[in-house]
C-alpha cells in the first residue's frame, strides 16, 4: 500500500464536501469558503509537485562545479607526473589545492542551500495561505451559539434566515470538516520535501486546525444535549418565522 496523499482522491474529496455545503447551504458564506477551498487544493497539489521537483539549474551548477574540481585537480597531477608519488607529495598536493577546494566547496554548499531555502521559502508561505483560511473558516463558526438557537431578539442567521437546531448541527460538522481537509493539505508540502522547519510549521499548523476544531465539538455536543421536545420547539419557531419572512417578501396578489 501506498503510504501517500493521492491528490487526485484529495481534489475528489474537496469537491464532495463543497458540494455538500453548497447543496445544503446555498448561497452561504460557508459555501463559498468551501469554493475557495476548493481552489486552494488545486493550488496545493502544483505547488507542492514544484516544490518536491529538483531546480535543474541549480543541479547544473552542481555537475559543472564537479568537473571544474576534478579538471584541477587531473592539471595538477599532470604538473608533476614526473614526481615520485610518496607521502610528501601528497601533502604538497593538498597544501596547493586546499584554497581551490575551500573556495569549490563553499560554492557547493551555497548551491545545495540555496535550493533548499527556496524550496522552504515556496512552503512555508503556502502554509501560511492556509493558517490565515482556517481563521476564515473560525470565524464563519464564532457567531453560531447553540445558546441564541429561536431568540427572537438575536436569532442566528445564514443567508438571512434563522438557524433551525439541526442547520446549526450540520453548519457547525461543516466547519469541522474544512478544518480538518486543509490540515490534510499542509502535508502536500512536506510531502516530498523533508525540511525539518517546514515540518515544524505544518504541525504547528495543523494543532492550530485541531484546536480551532475542538471549539467547534464543544458546541456540537452542547446541541446534542439539547432534548428532542427543546428541538422541536426551535424549529417550529424557525419555520414559523422563515413562512413570515417570506411572506412579507411575496407580493399581494
Amino acid at each position: 500500500m501506498e503510504r501517500v496523499i493521492k491528490t487526485n482522491l484529495l481534489l475528489e474529496t474537496a469537491d464532495q464536501v463543497s458540494g455538500r455545503i453548497v447543496k445544503r447551504f446555498p448561497q452561504s458564506g460557508l459555501s463559498r469558503v468551501a469554493a475557495e477551498v476548493v481552489q486552494i487544493t488545486r493550488e496545493a497539489v502544483k505547488r507542492a509537485e514544484i516544490i518536491g521537483r529538483p531546480y535543474p539549474a541549480l543541479r547544473a551548477g552542481l555537475v559543472v562545479l564537479a568537473v571544474t574540481a576534478l579538471a584541477l585537480i587531473w592539471w595538477e597531477i599532470r604538473g608533476h607526473e614526473s614526481e615520485v608519488f610518496t607521502v610528501a607529495w601528497l601533502r604538497q598536493f593538498l597544501d596547493a589545492t586546499k584554497g581551490s577546494a575551500a573556495y569549490l566547496g563553499a560554492i557547493a554548499f551555497f548551491i545545495i542551500t540555496i535550493e533548499i531555502r527556496l524550496k522552504r521559502r515556496r512552503a512555508l508561505k503556502a502554509v501560511h495561505e492556509l493558517r490565515a483560511m482556517a481563521h476564515i473558516i473560525d470565524m464563519h463558526q464564532l457567531a453560531k451559539d447553540p445558546e441564541r438557537l429561536g431568540s427572537k431578539e438575536e436569532p442566528v442567521l445564514v443567508s438571512g434566515r434563522p438557524m433551525s437546531a439541526d442547520d446549526m448541527y450540520r453548519y457547525l460538522h461543516f466547519c469541522s470538516e474544512l478544518l480538518a481537509f486543509v490540515s490534510k493539505i499542509g502535508h502536500l508540502y512536506v510531502q516530498n520535501f523533508a525540511d525539518a522547519p517546514t515540518l515544524a510549521a505544518v504541525d504547528q499548523f495543523e494543532n492550530l486546525a485541531t484546536g480551532l476544531s475542538s471549539k467547534i465539538w464543544q458546541k456540537i455536543m452542547l446541541l446534542e444535549r439539547l432534548p428532542s421536545d427543546a428541538r422541536e420547539v426551535i424549529d417550529a419557531e424557525v419555520t414559523t418565522a422563515g413562512m413570515a419572512d417570506s411572506a412579507r417578501h411575496c407580493p399581494n396578489p
